[in-house]
């Protein structure tokens, strides 16, 4: 099988959509599967089997590190003439995906398209324009033009659904538990934070930007310091929000972008982690907060909803209650006055993440992708007629 990926994200960037890209790959490559991976970026990592080919692309705007990519280039286009495609997996929405779609479309090549982005959303947090009907209308389109739209939780399946997306499936995310666990505490590395052993440590980890709803983090830490003045904050991540927060929050322990073993070690260290977003498609660190046995404080949404039996192994907030941030908040406090109950949870939230495995998903998506090449299922009439036309100048 040759699967040509279509991404503006891959590693060594650092955040869920990249990181879920590479662990496919890492899994159909140890399956036989070559990929040809395009992307605007470069520097991607060596990976037996993985082929990368860089487009032109542009800086995101409120994300510099990141770029979105323009079309295909013609080098991978004269490639593909020799070395066709089996199936396109297509990772974002943009000019580049757009540009692969047509592709795609006009050599009769079945595609895949990932919802990992709720870009629809991220629009009322930037823009004061009525942008977000025209963001679900494109996307729906564009959605609705692949063969299978994939998106890793229950509950965005069903909202896509709801507004108007066709061939919706649901595939979740892993987690790697011999990285992330609790084994990785040490009260050592705890004090060279500067945090004390009866001192509580909350986190969070993720981009600082407006989008996460990190007004709330904040308001909720302050209701923990009401009963614990000593507790301590710890931001692991950048952003533009970065400089703000650090002006409003001297005292917090900022440490920048993390990833492998010292953001397991972060991970392992922590109290409770609180993660205030309301746009997530998933939240990968939910799942890495709760297999490295701390307790999470989450809205219950995405990964949330999924993964965390409420007051079991983790705490969950309605976000349609008549005052959700009031609501979470009152949780933040309540949880960081029981420190035994906090223990407690995270050991029973790493207990429910030893069944989260890449592989189990890794070999769901090679299932997913394989039944699309079948000549009975990519030749089959009634998905041909599903296929619509698109304009291919």
């Amino acid at each position: 099988m040759r699967l040509a990926l279509i991404t503006e994200t891959y590693a060594p960037d650092i955040n869920g959509v990249s990181m879920t890209l590479e662990h496919w790959c890492q899994g159909l490559a140890q399956r036989g599967v070559t990929i040809d991976l395009v992307r605007p970026g470069s520097a991607t990592p060596y990976l037996k089997g993985l082929n990368t080919w860089q487009a032109a692309g542009h800086p995101l705007p409120g994300y510099p590190d990141l770029r979105f990519g323009w079309c295909l280039p013609r080098r991978v286009k004269r490639f593909w003439a020799y070395q066709r495609p089996d199936v396109f997996y297509i990772a974002t929405e943009g000019p580049l995906g757009l540009s692969a779609l047509r592709y795609a479309k006009r050599h009769q090549i079945p595609v895949v398209a990932g919802f990992h982005t709720n870009f629809d959303q991220y629009l009322d947090a930037y823009s004061r324009l009525p942008l977000k009907p025209l963001a679900m209308k494109y996307l729906r389109w564009f959605h609705n033009q692949a063969h299978l739209t994939l998106t890793p939780s229950a509950e965005q399946q069903r909202a896509l659904t709801r507004q108007g997306f066709e061939r919706v499936k649901r595939l979740g995310r892993g987690v790697d538990t011999q990285l992330f666990t609790p084994q990785k505490r040490c009260q050592y590395f705890r004090a060279r934070l500067g945090v004390g052993p009866e001192q509580l440590l909350v986190g969070y980890v993720g981009r600082l930007a407006k989008e996460k709803n990190l007004d709330l983090l904040l308001e909720s830490f302050q209701a923990i310091q009401k009963d614990r003045p000593n507790a301590r904050l710890l931001l692991v991540g950048d952003g533009p929000l970065r400089q703000q927060i650090t002006k409003q929050f001297p005292q917090a322990i900022c440490v920048g972008m993390q990833q492998g073993e010292a953001l397991a070690r972060y991970y392992a260290n922590l109290d409770l982690f609180i993660f205030p977003s309301l746009t997530e498609t998933y939240g990968n660190v939910v799942a890495e907060a709760m297999a490295s046995g701390t307790p999470v404080l989450a809205y219950e949404r995405a990964a949330a909803a999924e993964l965390i039996t409420h007051a079991m192994n983790g705490y969950l907030v309605s976000a349609y209650s008549d005052q959700p941030t009031r609501q979470f908040c009152t949780a933040a406090r309540h949880l960081a006055s029981d420190e035994h109950r906090l223990v407690v949870m995270g050991h029973l939230a790493s207990q429910r993440m030893q069944t989260q495995s890449w592989g189990q998903i890794n070999q769901s998506f090679y299932q997913l992708l394989h039944s699309l090449i079948l000549p009975e299922v990519s030749h089959e009439p009634e998905n041909a007629a599903r296929y619509t036309t698109l304009s291919t100048d």
